[in-house]
């Protein structure tokens, strides 16, 4: 009960947090990390212990299944060499990088956990970096590559870090072993991501032949899916980060056309509302925990040295990616790949001041065993944590409050990719329609059916005027008012049938598909909603 009790007070100060961060002028994980931190030094505040294995379990399975399953799996595909040598090149320069820099820095510190702190703070956050880029629309290649670097670099990331940790336990390290070790855990964690994907899929597929699913229930095995690839991997002893991943990019690759409308419409606000939760608590709790980090490292290091330490780590790990990503514009010859379509310093530079870090870090830092097998403590854990800690707010302030600006004086601005996509998928959608539409004209023999068919017809004719000449907005499309309820239903299936063969046939992405897609289930929602055409 007291457990119940503790969690509904973090969902209420995560909701009261996220009110106040509307009004002030930095990414809103930071106002969650500063309000944990001032809810953890009022006396009245529960005293919140977390163990790290389930603090691990709890928030990375779902959020990384999520970002899978956002992903645009043919846009990853395209630029996958770019997003690679990021995700696995970079990676690994700023482990060794920040690792080095923080054993040389912090007294006592054993390598193995100064590489464990670079591992865990080398993987970007995508929910600080989506919210910029996504409301000022930036070049779609941009775009991308920064979606599934953060994807990609969660996994190697934190697969690095396990290795970090165990050569921390055992005290050695094989450059060899590992790297033979990683591919093994890769292949598995993968296929076994894979499959558990597909067969979960598989399920749904059969429950709805049978008419015996629900939105419930598919929400229900979606919720699962990254748990059951989490433990199966577990189990096989294989990367359950990877699996977590490669499940999320096959479900976004299925779900998208497989889903019914209201289970669509159901699932998006079911996941938005866990992923928001978790976000918050995870960045609550780790200001809940500030204080008593802060005692424990201050009886071994001042405050200048802490100081000190949490700006030059930063320092390297920002410089680390700024170095990484223009040595791929400069010296191309040394990371083919990154800039195959020779982008402009400008995109260099917002890519590589697009850092920040967030969760993914905090509960890798958090996920650090408190005792060593033989019950000893765990070397260098409270000075880690700190300094991740340190790494996640310099980042989330310094470049979360600046990436903005810096895209708008640069002046990078959406390249035609999208608008041409968009455009395309709608002017298809709308002729489907409207043959769909012409080929009932024969069936509606009452005055009144021909009159309601006439005028759906005559709006769809309306509407592809005005994309013919100068394009329908998302705005001017949301404006329109249903009239016809069943041929208009008729001519919203003919409309998702084209807009999804589209997009099976990779001429539009899923920026353009998935936005298109949701106005059509709006739409047929509010059909539905309303009243039944009159059959008399």
């Amino acid at each position: 009960m007291l457990a119940f009790e503790h969690a509904l007070i973090l969902l209420l100060l995560i909701a009261s947090l996220s009110v106040v961060a509307r009004w002030l002028p930095w990414p809103t994980l930071i106002t969650y990390l500063l309000g944990g931190i001032g809810a953890a030094l009022l006396p009245a505040f529960p005293r919140l212990k977390l163990d790290p294995g389930f603090f691990f379990l709890c928030f990375l399975p779902p959020l990384l299944f999520a970002d899978g399953w956002l992903m645009p799996l043919r846009e990853f595909v395209r630029a996958r060499r770019a997003i690679l040598i990021l995700a696995i090149g970079l990676v690994i320069f700023t482990t060794l990088t920040v690792g080095l820099v923080t054993w040389w820095l912090v007294p006592g510190l054993p390598l193995a956990m100064a590489f464990a702190l670079g591992a865990i703070v080398s993987p970007t956050d995508a929910v600080a970096v989506n919210a910029i880029t996504e409301r000022l629309r930036v070049p779609a290649r941009l775009t991308t590559v920064l979606k599934g670097e953060s994807l990609m670099n969660d996994a190697t990331g934190l697969v690095a870090f396990k290795f970090a940790l165990a050569a921390a336990v055992a005290g050695s390290f094989s450059l060899t072993q590992m790297a033979a070790e990683f591919s093994l855990l890769a292949v598995g964690g993968v296929t076994i991501g894979l499959v558990i994907g597909y067969a979960i899929g598989k399920l749904r597929d059969l429950l709805q032949r049978l008419q015996s699913s629900d939105p419930l229930i598919e929400i229900t095995l979606s919720l699962m899916t990254p748990f059951a690839a989490y433990f199966l991997a577990d189990l096989l002893g294989v990367s359950n980060i990877l699996a977590v991943i490669a499940a999320g990019l096959y479900s976004g690759w299925r779900d998208p056309v497989r889903m019914n409308v209201e289970t669509r419409q159901s699932a998006f606000a079911v996941w938005g509302l866990l992923i928001f939760w978790l976000n918050g608590t995870a960045f609550v709790l780790l200001g809940l925990q500030f204080p008593t980090l802060l005692a424990a490292v201050r009886d071994q290091y001042s405050i200048v040295q802490l100081l000190g330490f949490t700006a030059a780590v930063a320092g390297a790990a920002i410089l680390a990616r700024l170095a990484w990503v223009f040595a791929g514009i400069y010296l191309p010859f040394l990371l083919p790949g990154v800039c195959a379509d020779k982008m402009r310093p400008a995109t260099g530079l917002v890519m590589g001041w697009a850092g920040m870090r967030g969760t993914v870090t905090l509960a890798g830092a958090l996920s650090i065993p408190l005792f060593l097998p033989d019950g000893s403590p765990f070397p260098g854990r409270d000075i880690v944590i700190f300094l991740a800690f340190g790494v996640i707010a310099v980042t989330l302030l310094l470049q979360g409050t600046t990436l903005e600006q810096l895209i708008q004086r640069l002046g990078l601005r959406e390249d035609s990719t999208r608008v041409t996509e968009e455009r395309l998928a709608r002017t298809t959608a709308v002729e489907a329609g409207l043959t769909a539409l012409r080929s009932l004209e024969t069936e509606a023999n009452a005055p009144d059916h021909n009159a309601a068919l006439s005028q759906v017809i005559g709006e769809y004719e309306h509407r592809l005027a005005i994309l013919e000449a100068e394009g329908e907005t998302r705005r001017s499309a949301r404006r329109r008012r249903t009239a016809g309820h069943r041929y208009r239903t008729t001519a919203l299936l003919a409309e998702r049938t084209a807009i999804d063969e589209l997009w099976r046939s990779n001429r539009i992405a899923d920026e353009a598909h998935r936005p298109l897609q949701l106005l059509l289930d709006h739409e047929e929602s509010l059909l539905r909603a309303g009243p039944p055409p009159s059959e008399d």
